[in-house]
This record gives C-alpha cells, structure tokens and sequence, in this order.
C-alpha cells in the first residue's frame, strides 16, 4: 500500500456509476495516480445532486495495476453490493 500524500498534479478521477438508496445519491468516482511501483486507485463517493447533504467519503489505496487501464478495469468488475459496503464502512 502507498504511503504518503498524492500529489495533485498526477491523480486524476473517473467517475464509474451512481448508487441511489436510503434517500441520497452518491457518484462513485476512481482516483487514480502512477509511482514506481505502477497505477494505484481508490474510490471515492461523492454526494450527487444540486444540494449534496453530506460529505465526500474517500476510501483506501484498494487497487492496482501496471496501467490506468487496468486500475479501472478492476474498478468496474467490483460488484454493487461490495460499493455499497464500502461506502456505508466510511460514515
């Protein structure tokens, strides 16, 4: 797992799909950034809609691969259920 900040300039998000339930909506986003170890990720959920009642939840350095692609490849064959676990887990 990596250690340290991720600095700005090298991360970039994608958003991957929208969960709605228990009367929210939250976009699930993958942050992804490179080291010399190769592409890192993490989801991140941010509230949707014009007046978001909550606060961004950003979850752990969970994924990997040696190229962006990959890290979101992996990001999308996480099932439902599972992001929907993670994001209660981050309340």
């Amino acid at each position: 797992m990596r250690t340290g900040s991720i600095r700005d300039a090298e991360r970039r998000s994608s958003p991957i799909r929208r969960l709605n339930g228990d009367r929210s909506s939250w976009r699930v986003v993958v942050q992804t950034w490179s080291d010399r170890d190769g592409f890192h990720g993490r989801f991140v959920f941010e509230p949707d809609g014009a007046r978001p009642a909550r606060e961004t939840r950003e979850g752990p350095d969970a994924l990997t691969g040696t190229s962006r692609e990959d890290v979101l490849r992996s990001a999308y064959d996480v099932p439902e259920e599972r992001l929907r676990a993670l994001l209660h887990s981050l309340a």
